[in-house]
């Protein structure tokens, strides 16, 4: 595409109009041709790569730097921008062809439950005959053929990207994971989605968001550009935004108080919903009360969008999702649950299905929320009957510190055992069950690695309780 065509609509005049074959944000992916956005992230500044880039192949340049400005605009075109991230999405949107104004998006927010809803919208929009596709934690792509995603919302030059492949695949709906970061960030800058849900909110990367208004700020962004917005009333911060319903279009709630009200949390493999004076029994074979919030809103968004009841409530039927209380032997289950409310929430559900002892295994991520890692190890203690602390992903900490901080929370330390190898506590774990416990691994679930100081591994607690059983997948 034509230089010009890329800026020129955002009035930004062109010296020469030279071919520009991409765009990045990343100098490492810098190819001949391509257009460069240079600005200060939160951990480096790209303007310190702007001659790596040029290098490269790097034709034009975005930058928020004067410095920068003035110092290449001989050597490439450069365009001064105090918002580089808006104008990183803007473009990479037109650069891609705009195909979000050709989709139909659903976005989905929140803390805990983005995952699961957003696979429940995802596969009951296929089964009821449209083509829907994917852009999530776990992967992205369509029905037929997907991918693992590097983030929940990648960055607009990926974003854009996955966006066009599934408009050429003949896609009409996407149901996307949409994360605080990618929204304060910019990564969907611009974008208009056809439906939004929050979920609900807890503490979580406050590292990054400093503290949870500013966590709800960013995830309130997403309703301004959304055409119906559909909120948890039962959790504080959704009550909050229905309160603010007249700043957003089309506004509605789901929840034991809600528009769509959940009537039980029954176990019976369905969710009983109420809707206009009309009971529907939403069949899942998802397990735990909380995943009776995610049906709920899976099921309440689409009807908002026109898509009938009495249809909807048979689709969730046999939804299974990746790493979420997901049941990987008998009695032997992988969560993602990494905040202590998700940990709580998965904990409680498996009681009721534990008739012997409730074992559960997990660690906290390093550079993270550290001030998460005392209430986990308080939750575990006080819900399992066995605590085995070890390795998360560690990143640039000791693994050995992060356990300590969590130890602070534990005042029962004669349930706890301490292997910080993660695959070594996992198989200690397993050979500790008896036929009636129930083990949880938690805190990884789909994940097939574990980052340390400066490299990653291949590790899937899956995979480990596959080998240990002797049932490894070959598919």
């Amino acid at each position: 595409m034509k230089l010009s065509s890329l800026v020129s609509p955002f009035g930004f005049k062109t010296e020469r109009d030279l071919e520009i074959r991409g765009i990045t944000e990343d100098s490492r992916k810098v190819e001949p041709g391509y257009l460069f956005f240079a600005f200060k992230g939160t951990s480096t500044d790209g303007n310190l790569y702007v001659e790596d880039a040029i290098k490269r192949g790097a034709v034009a340049l975005f930058t928020d730097s004067r410095e920068t400005f003035f110092r290449y605009r001989r050597k490439v075109q450069v365009f001064f921008t105090e918002t580089p991230r808006k104008h990183l999405s803007l473009i990479s949107a037109r650069f891609f062809g705009n195909p979000e104004r050709e989709l139909s998006l659903i976005g989905i927010t929140g803390t805990n439950g983005k995952t699961t809803t957003a696979y429940l919208i995802f596969s009951a929009l296929n089964r009821l005959g449209e083509s829907a596709g994917l852009i999530g934690t776990v992967e992205w792509g369509t029905h037929q053929c997907r991918f693992p995603s590097e983030r929940t919302t990648p960055s607009p030059t990926q974003f854009f990207k996955q966006l066009s492949y599934l408009r050429s695949k003949g896609v009409n709906w996407v149901v996307c994971e949409v994360s605080s970061h990618g929204l304060e960030l910019d990564r969907v800058y611009g974008v208009k989605f056809k439906g939004g849900i929050f979920t609900n909110l807890t503490p979580e990367h406050l590292d990054f968001h400093r503290d949870m208004f500013n966590y709800f700020a960013a995830k309130e962004k997403l309703f301004f550009s959304s055409e119906v917005s559909l909120f948890n009333t039962d959790d504080p911060w959704g009550e909050l935004l229905f309160s603010l319903r007249p700043l957003f279009k089309t506004v509605s709630s789901y929840g034991t108080k809600g528009e769509f009200r959940i009537e039980s949390f029954s176990s019976n493999g369905f969710v009983p919903v109420s809707y206009r004076g009309e009971v529907y029994n939403v069949e899942t074979s998802l397990k735990g009360f909380f995943n009776c919030y995610n049906v709920a809103a899976a099921f309440s968004l689409l009807v908002l969008l026109g898509f009938s009841p009495d249809k909807l409530k048979d689709v969730f039927r046999g939804v299974r999702i990746p790493g979420r209380l997901e049941e990987v032997s008998p009695r032997v289950f992988v969560d993602y649950a990494h905040t202590p409310d998700a940990l709580e929430k998965v904990l409680k559900a498996l009681r009721p299905l534990t008739k012997g002892r409730l074992i559960t295994v997990f660690g906290c991520g390093g550079d993270r929320d550290r001030e998460k890692r005392a209430p986990m190890g308080r939750i575990a203690s006080l819900l399992s009957d066995l605590v085995v602390l070890t390795s998360d992903n560690p990143r640039s900490e000791e693994p050995e510190a992060i356990i300590s901080d969590i130890l602070e929370g534990i005042e029962d330390r004669e349930k706890v055992t301490v292997i910080p190898d993660r695959r070594s506590a996992i198989e200690w774990a397993l050979r500790e069950k008896k036929e009636d416990d129930v083990v949880l691994i938690a805190g990884k679930g789909h994940e097939n690695y574990q980052q340390f100081r400066d490299y990653s591994v291949h590790f899937s607690d899956r995979e480990v309780v596959e080998e240990f059983y002797g049932c490894k997948k070959t598919v």
